[in-house]
């Protein structure tokens, strides 16, 4: 029997190797998880793990959309279906790991480990551009080594918002100079990719770094505008790949307020919300259950075929709305509303000592939140791993008295 005390160091080793792994490999990712989650299982306390769990608000909320999710089995039948879908949140049980079992000492391992891995990500992706490697099929014009390029972008942009962040609050200068080099490789990373998704959300998080990290707001403004410009000019005149894909985006909102064609990512992806909220109105209550949407799906373009989408976008659309909030209240109504807007708000009320870790989360919960407006989050693993990776750390070290200097 392994000791508790051994159980929960092991435990804390293991969720480093999983912040290692994540951006570079789905099969370590997934062997951690389960070693995470044996040693959870074996460390036992679960008395005093539960009575953790029913005081936090996120432990919570997980807990309900499982719950919820296995229970519209009653109104909605297909028992196997939603045993499948439902299985793979078996991804978060990572978040009630960190809350009960993560040590504050290895704070500053995880996210020092995640850095490392993106670096390793970023340097394969670079030598696949430059030719100078051949990975799987994987093109050097949309050079995405372990993820799709649109979480790989967003990613990205967090983790170039990360290293701006430690940039300004570390006091060592070859820290210092070091986190700036790999600002700079990581946002021409992300430029020279093929994830647009990424590319607005840094956008936002820039401003948010800046603008918290900077105390004299016109300086803030001054930087931030100088940072976007120097960005978005040089990758619009230097990167072929992020040329095509902001005039294809042009192209794309063009024809669907001109021409109403929703054809194109973009179009797609307007006419996936708009099946979403209808069929959400259809079904405000019990929801369509969570292996019905595909279903409701190509009801709804059927039946709006002529006003909504063309042929060729019905038989193209995947089987949910590329936004997990809406996914989640479609398919469990407005209770799964409520669950949806909750992780929302306890992502936005975590709480800090530090303003350090303040800001890491809030860029966090806003990579996030603008990610899953274009993305099944809660059910494809990568995003799926991003989440419960850094929800369970941030809501963790939320809970701990935190140190000035951690």
């Amino acid at each position: 029997m392994i000791k508790k005390i051994d159980c929960t160091k092991y435990i804390n080793y293991v969720l480093i190797a999983y912040a290692f792994s994540f951006p570079i490999s789905k099969a370590a990712t997934n062997l951690f998880e389960v070693l995470a989650i044996l040693l959870w299982i074996s460390e036992g306390n679960w008395k005093e793990k539960f009575a953790l769990y029913k005081t936090n608000l996120l432990s919570i909320t997980i807990a309900l959309l499982i719950g919820f999710s296995l229970l519209s089995i009653l109104w909605h039948g297909n028992a196997e279906t939603t045993f499948k879908y439902v299985a793979k949140y078996r991804h978060l049980l990572i978040i009630f790991v960190f809350y009960s079992s993560f040590d504050k000492k290895y704070t500053s391992h995880i996210l020092s480990a995640f850095l490392a891995a993106m670096f390793i990500s970023e340097l394969t992706s670079y030598a696949i551009f430059f030719e100078l490697i051949h990975y799987k099929n994987i093109s050097p014009a949309d050079p995405t080594p372990f993820m799709s390029h649109m979480t790989y972008s967003t990613v990205l942009a967090f983790t170039v918002n990360v290293l701006l962040v430690r940039f300004f609050y570390e006091k060592n200068l070859k820290y210092k100079l070091f986190y700036i080099f790999f600002f700079i490789t990581a946002t021409t990373n992300l430029f020279i990719n093929g994830g647009r998704t990424g590319q607005i959300i840094f956008i936002v998080l820039i401003l948010i770094t800046i603008f918290s990290s900077v105390k004299h707001k016109i300086k803030a403004f001054a930087l931030s505008a100088m940072v976007l410009f120097s960005a978005f000019f040089l990758a619009y005149n230097l990167s072929p790949n992020f040329y095509n894909r902001s005039n294809q985006l042009y192209t794309d909102i063009s024809n669907i307020f001109i021409n109403h064609n929703y054809e194109g990512s973009a179009g797609t992806r307007v006419a996936l919300t708009l099946a979403g909220i209808t069929t959400f109105a259809d079904h405000p209550i019990q929801g369509t259950g969570v292996s019905y949407e595909m279903y409701r799906l190509n009801e709804y373009f059927l039946k709006n075929r002529t006003k909504a989408v063309t042929a060729n976008t019905i038989e193209n659309v995947s089987g949910d709305y590329h936004n997990s909030f809406l996914t989640i209240s479609v398919q469990l109504g407005v209770i799964g509303l409520i669950i949806a807007l909750t992780i929302i708000y306890a992502l936005l009320t975590f709480k800090y000592k530090t303003k350090e870790y303040y800001i890491l989360s809030l860029l966090f919960a806003t990579t996030f939140i603008l990610f899953s407006f274009t993305h099944n989050t809660l059910h494809i693993m990568n995003p799926m791993i991003f989440f419960a990776l850094f929800a369970g750390f941030f809501n963790k070290i939320s809970t701990i008295n935190m140190e000035n200097k951690s």
